[in-house]
């Protein structure tokens, strides 16, 4: 079982050397992890997947309605025979609105979906979390991730405590590219999936769409 956040406070702690949380605080320690999952979630998020039942003529569906925490749409596909062993990939394009996880189809289907999604790890105890997704192997890199950020967070804090030279200005401008990183790869990642809602022109003749009587 993954450890939860008093847990890995513990073992950052003590790692750091400072058991008694005297210098590396329980604040400054739970901000590192917190930094180190978010940077965890950026390129091993968690993998889920839901069935959506295909509506006929219908090519719009709100994934967050399945689940309110999903992210990023891996593929949509339709439900095969044999419990799933015939899965298709079919067409679909994703897009963000209101902060909420849309995919269109370019083909509507009455056929049962798979849509395969991600979803960010939570830790029990961070962020109102209840749960820790994380592997349990995976707990000392969140260690390691928390003890490197907890130290970047101590060190600025520390820089004009104990420093009075003219190498000021360098020091946090070292440590700040550090974040811009961080951030950049953030923004990168966040970009990347706000996708604008796309659509297609209508194929029908005008006699297949308002042509009505009997030949």
């Amino acid at each position: 079982m993954a450890d939860t956040l008093t847990q890995l406070i513990t073992k950052v702690q003590a790692l750091l050397g400072d058991t008694t949380g005297t210098f590396f605080t329980t604040s400054i320690v739970t901000a590192g992890i917190r930094q180190a999952l978010s940077e965890w979630n950026l390129r091993a998020p968690v993998h889920a997947a839901v069935t959506i039942v295909g509506i006929a003529n219908q090519y719009e569906y709100e994934l967050t309605d399945e689940d309110a925490n999903s992210c990023e749409i891996l593929d949509v596909l339709e439900q095969g025979e044999n419990n799933n062993e015939l899965d298709i990939s079919i067409g679909y394009d994703q897009y963000i609105e209101d902060e909420r996880v849309f995919f269109r189809l370019r083909s509507p289907t009455t056929e049962t979906l798979i849509v395969r999604y991600t979803v960010y790890h939570t830790i029990n105890g961070l962020d109102s979390s209840v749960e820790s997704t994380l592997l349990a192997r995976d707990d000392q890199a969140m260690v390691d991730g928390g003890a490197f950020y907890s130290i970047m967070i101590r060190a600025t804090a520390r820089i004009e405590a104990v420093n009075v030279s003219g190498d000021l200005p360098d020091d946090y401008k070292q440590i700040a590219e550090l974040y811009k990183i961080s951030f950049d790869a953030r923004l990168n990642n966040a970009a990347r999936s706000r996708k604008a809602a796309v659509g297609e022109p209508d194929t029908r003749a005008w006699n297949d769409q308002y042509h009505t009587w009997e030949q």
